[in-house]
C-alpha cells in the first residue's frame, strides 16, 4: 500500500513540476493524470486523499478550500537521506553501550544493594551488666529497709 501510495505522490508531483507557474484545480490535475473518466473515481479519492499529505510536506501549495481550491508545486526536491558516516555510526553504538549498561544496573538485585547500602545500621545497645548483690551493696555503704510481707503484718495484729 506504502508504494503505491508513493508512486501516486510521486506522479502528482510529475504533474504539477510540468507547470511550476500555473495553480491546477483537482479537476484539471485528474485531466492531466489521465483519470478523469468515469471509471476511474477509485483513483481519483486517493489522489483526492494523497494531497493533503503533499501540502503537510511542503511539496505542494494550496490556495482555498473546497471545489475551488488550487495545487501548485512549491519547487522543493525530495531529500535522499545520507548514509551516517563511521564517526557518528561509531559514537551511536557507543551511547547505545552506555544505555544497555545503564539497564542492566537497574536489575533488582542492584535495588536491593542500594536500598541497603541507604540504610542506616542500627543503634548498638549498651552490654547489659549484671546487678550488685546485697552484699556488695552492704560492703559499699548502702542501707537495707526490711518490709514486712502482708501476712506478716496480719500475724501480728492477731
Amino acid at each position: 500500500m506504502s508504494r503505491i501510495y508513493g508512486e501516486r505522490a510521486d506522479n502528482v508531483r510529475k504533474v504539477l513540476d510540468a507547470t511550476p507557474d500555473e495553480a491546477l484545480k483537482a479537476q484539471d490535475l485528474y485531466e492531466r493524470m489521465g483519470i478523469a473518466a468515469v471509471g476511474n473515481a477509485e483513483e481519483r479519492k486517493n489522489v483526492r486523499n494523497t494531497l493533503p499529505a503533499l501540502v503537510r510536506c511542503g511539496f505542494v501549495l494550496k490556495t482555498g478550500s473546497g471545489p475551488d481550491a488550487t495545487y501548485q508545486s512549491s519547487g522543493k526536491a525530495k531529500k535522499r537521506r545520507q548514509a551516517p558516516d563511521a564517526e557518528q555510526g561509531a559514537r551511536k553504538r557507543e551511547r547505545n553501550a552506555l544505555v544497555a549498561a545503564a539497564k542492566l544496573v537497574r536489575t533488582r538485585a542492584a535495588r536491593v544493594e542500594m536500598q541497603a547500602a541507604n540504610t542506616p545500621a542500627p543503634a548498638k545497645k549498651p552490654a547489659f551488666q549484671l546487678g550488685e548483690t546485697v552484699e556488695q551493696f552492704l560492703a559499699r555503704g548502702g542501707r537495707v529497709l526490711r518490709l514486712a510481707a502482708s501476712w506478716e503484718q496480719m500475724e501480728r495484729a492477731a
